[in-house]
């Protein structure tokens, strides 16, 4: 049985916590650290896009010119994808092998596998839902929506046909990162979006887990169930750990140079 790095972060900003994802990444490329798991939080709210994704020119304008006064934090992921409010939810991120087995056929395999994890520690919880694999009938071409929750794509988690975990990953030659956000309430930065927006932040096809339950579980119950979900779906043993010192020297560069950065962020 394969043992992978287990961390769980306490809520940090947007630029830390893309950081700490693709610095896990790259100690992982170079064999400096073992697979890892990791859960985290955000500390305010963000929005996050995706790697290609464009800004509209107000956004640009107005995230420049209010950057400490407006209600939420946008970040650039390293991931693809497209937009995402990360407030009120339970993020995940998980670094491995291309070659590893449980990752070996491709990036609809690995989304596959890494489903079944987050499946198994959900119906832990007592949720009824499902992995999501599209329609064999070839998808209507049409606008690309801005927003992650808007559409599901190949083996994400639903739940009485709404998005419940959104997912995005970045490939390389030997490996890849996968980060996903399970959302946990509806954020109440909607109550008071500002008008430059010009959209929603949330889809209505997103739905929340307190909207799923009588009752949100406790974080520590939460962590414990989806903990136990990665183990048993993929036959892995989790332990405890911390970012090495390599790590920690190369989040702080990347925030510096890259996520903490509006170049990267709004312009890229």
């Amino acid at each position: 049985m394969d043992i992978w790095r287990f961390l769980i972060h306490p809520p940090q900003t947007a630029a830390v916590n893309m950081a700490i994802d693709e610095a896990i990444a790259i100690s992982f490329s170079e064999q400096k650290t073992r697979p890892t798991l990791r859960f985290y939080q955000w500390s305010r709210p963000a929005f996050s896009i995706g790697r290609f994704q464009k800004l509209e020119p107000t956004w640009i304008k107005q995230l420049e010119k209010e950057a400490e006064h407006n209600p939420f934090t946008l970040v650039r992921r390293m991931t693809g994808g497209r937009g995402l409010l990360h407030d009120r939810e339970f993020t995940y991120s998980l670094v491995s092998n291309n070659k590893n087995p449980l990752f070996s056929s491709g990036i609809k395999g690995t989304y596959f596998a890494v489903a079944k994890g987050l499946l198994f520690g959900l119906k832990m919880l007592g949720l009824d839902a499902e992995i999501y694999s599209p329609p064999k009938e070839k998808r209507r071409a049409g606008t690309r929506h801005p927003l992650c929750f808007a559409a599901t794509s190949w083996h994400e988690i639903t739940s009485g046909g709404r998005k419940l975990i959104g997912s995005a990953q970045r490939r390389w030659s030997t490996h890849f990162l996968q980060h996903g956000s399970l959302i946990l309430e509806k954020s109440p930065m909607l109550k008071k979006q500002p008008e430059w927006l010009g959209m929603p932040l949330v889809s209505a096809y997103q739905v929340t887990l307190s909207e799923l339950l009588p009752q949100l579980p406790s974080q520590e119950a939460l962590i414990l169930a989806m903990k136990t979900g990665f183990e048993s779906a993929l036959s892995i043993r989790l332990e405890a750990g911390s970012l090495s010192a390599y790590e920690q020297v190369l989040v702080e560069r990347l925030v510096r140079e890259k996520y903490g950065n509006a170049a990267w962020n709004l312009r890229r």
